[in-house]
């Protein structure tokens, strides 16, 4: 297994313990649900720009995998979405809201799209892939 599917192998083992834990404990979902997203889009990065980058921030990593495919920008949105999960809810915030269950699955659809075009990408069946 390359460096890259380990990455996309770790990425939809969080998505699947989101899908778990989602009746049981929101903060660790929403903590796996922003790790999905998170560690496909460095599988993304690996694969096409031998990079890895150690941020959290899924728009910035949304950025650096434009460099390759501008088909990333439909991304944007569930980055956007999905990226404060990686701290909110985990530490005490009095202005964090505490998703409902619809919410929670909502967010799983996104990260498992999300993850599903980056294995599009990284196939090369996105509009502008490579």
């Amino acid at each position: 297994m390359r460096g890259h599917e380990s990455w996309m192998l770790i990425a939809q083992e969080d998505l699947a313990s989101a899908k778990l834990l989602c009746s049981a404990s929101f903060t660790t979902t929403l903590f796996h649900i922003q790790q999905s997203a998170e560690k496909a889009l460095k599988s993304y990065l690996i694969a096409k720009r031998g990079l890895f980058i150690k941020k959290h921030d899924l728009e910035f990593l949304v950025d650096a995998c434009m460099v390759v495919n501008k088909d990333f920008e439909e991304l944007r949105l569930i980055a956007t979405v999905l990226s404060p999960y990686e701290v909110v809810g985990r530490y005490p915030d009095v202005s964090f809201i505490k998703p409902s269950q619809d919410k929670m699955y909502e967010l799983i659809d996104q990260a498992r799209y999300l993850i599903s075009r980056v294995q599009d990408y990284l196939e090369n069946k996105g509009r502008n892939a490579d």
